[in-house]
């Protein structure tokens, strides 16, 4: 073979080696997660994300940090269906309460026994300020779902060993905690997203419920703090009931048809649609009974009352 053809072959086989540039592309470009995202569902995604929160020397909880500065598109049903409390339940909530530090004997040890005894009868779920109550211990015992709300800014976490723990301190005990971060945020702001949070959980998916009614609510009214004015507010515009327990001296005066001193509250348990249950002492039986009645039927007024109606 002759120098030229051998020239004219290796050029042929360097052609045939060269990639085709014309030739299309087949790789699947890598798929991103944004691009076919509506702005809505961007701002969504960014108000609230999920942990695991390990409580030192206790059990593992969720916590979730949000924004609520717009309820309206806030993606509750989406954070439930997350944590599996979208089934439908009923719901226990804790207005204004607080733990008595200053008298850790108090009498509250066998009422919130109770308690507890009639949310784990009722499957209800248990709704707190997130800080220690009293109730944690009891609920561990029946095994019951235990939610915290707080604001971000008025919690503390707990710390390893502690010397004594905190008034503000984040107990342990709750299977979840919702943080509620942002400017101008304190105990007793958090109300709307609290009673909100109560309707969602008892509504639940509607895809599970299949369309059967929304499971009760109550209430139950410490007044420990006069931070907690706005949630009965928002209970009395649900029209959901309240039950007014001993302890505080609110509650107190309440009870006992007393002039209250507070005007504000005075006020407020004025409200011709407030539904309240005044609970005369701290019996476990009694609150276990009235807990659970309310969690499962709903008060009808007496026949005399319907008659004038």
């Amino acid at each position: 073979m002759s120098e030229q053809a051998e020239e004219e072959l290796q050029q042929q086989l360097d052609e045939q080696q060269q990639p085709d540039n014309n030739q299309f592309d087949t790789q699947i470009p890598s798929e991103d997660p944004n691009v076919f995202m509506t702005q809505q569902k961007l701002e969504q995604n960014q108000v609230w994300k999920c942990f695991d929160f390990l409580f030192p020397a206790g059990k593992l909880a969720k916590l979730i940090k949000l924004n609520y500065s717009q309820p309206k598109t806030f993606p509750m049903t989406e954070i439930l269906t997350k944590l599996k409390l979208d089934d439908g339940l009923p719901v226990l909530n804790f207005i204004g309460c607080r733990h008595n530090f200053d008298n850790p004997n108090s009498n509250r040890g066998k009422f919130y026994a109770g308690i507890a005894r009639a949310c784990h009868n009722t499957d209800a779920v248990i709704i707190d300020n997130a800080i220690t109550t009293g109730i944690e211990k009891y609920s561990l015992r029946r095994n019951c779902t235990l939610i915290g709300i707080a604001p971000e800014q008025a919690v503390s976490y707990p710390k390893l060993n502690p010397t004594k723990i905190e008034k503000n301190e984040l107990s342990n005990g709750h299977t979840h905690i919702f943080l509620i971060g942002g400017d101008n945020v304190n105990y007793g702001t958090e109300a709307l997203f609290k009673i909100n949070l109560c309707k969602a959980i008892a509504t639940g998916k509607i895809s599970k419920t299949q369309g059967r009614p929304r499971c009760k609510i109550v209430n139950i009214l410490f007044a420990d703090s006069n931070d907690c004015f706005d949630e009965i507010r928002e209970a009395i515009i649900n029209k959901l009931p309240i039950i007014v327990v001993r302890g505080s001296h609110l509650c107190n005066q309440f009870i006992d048809q007393e002039k209250i001193l507070d005007a504000e509250f005075e006020d407020i348990m004025n409200d011709k649609d407030g539904f309240f249950f005044p609970l005369q002492k701290l019996d476990s039986e009694v609150i276990a009974q009235m807990v659970h009645y309310l969690l499962t039927f709903t008060p009808s007024l007496p026949k005399k009352e319907l008659n004038k109606k």
